[in-house]
């Protein structure tokens, strides 16, 4: 029988009937009903239909028992395999949430600083970063944008362009304005601040 292609409440009633734990997720289950066929050297597939095969003759079940056990010599290396490399995850899982801990009667032994130390070796907080640094940090991980660069973003994405741009645009589509015509400018700006009393 193919685990994977029966249902979660079909393997939990297997499980029930083996008396072995119904919790978890479809791939815990089917884990748990190979391991339990594995300890018990029993294999699903033998539960089909054999005893209308083994009574036809005797002919057909000798070679149905040797076709029978060689899925079992099969299926037993397969689920091996299976429980080595499940054994091996394990173990590398098991080595990686093993930290050392702190009883909470301890924690309220230690002094400030060194909670505080704890605390910065739990969250990886480096001690040296100066209140700059730590801004720059805090801008970094909640993504703060200054306001030159807001308005920036907001200009390129409504098409909003800025003065700058508007100006360089004009003098590309216009031509550049002549000297003479600055130097008469320059002239009214002149004679405007003497009549109205303004020094330049």
């Amino acid at each position: 029988m193919n685990y994977q292609s029966l249902k979660i409440d079909e393997l939990k009633e297997l499980l029930k009937e083996k008396g072995l734990s119904v919790v978890g997720r479809k791939q815990q289950l089917i884990q748990a009903l190979i391991i339990h066929d594995s300890q018990n050297n029993v294999n699903n597939s033998s539960f089909t239909d054999d005893s209308s095969l083994c009574s036809a003759n005797k002919e057909g079940s000798s070679v149905h028992n040797k076709n029978v056990d060689k899925i079992e010599e099969n299926s037993g290396n397969k689920v091996k395999q299976e429980m080595k490399t499940n054994k091996s995850e394990l173990n590398t899982e098991l080595s990686n949430k093993i930290k050392p801990t702190i009883c909470i009667n301890d924690v309220n032994q230690l002094t400030e600083q060194e909670r505080i130390e704890l605390r910065r070796q739990k969250f990886g907080i480096c001690e040296s970063l100066t209140e700059d640094q730590k801004r720059l940090a805090r801008m970094k991980r909640f993504g703060f944008r200054s306001e030159s660069d807001k308005l920036r973003l907001r200009r390129e994405r409504f098409g909003m362009i800025s003065e700058s741009e508007k100006i360089k645009q004009r003098k590309e589509r216009f031509g550049t304005i002549s000297k003479a015509i600055d130097s008469e400018h320059e002239k009214k700006i002149q004679a405007r601040k003497l009549r109205f009393g303004l020094k330049s």
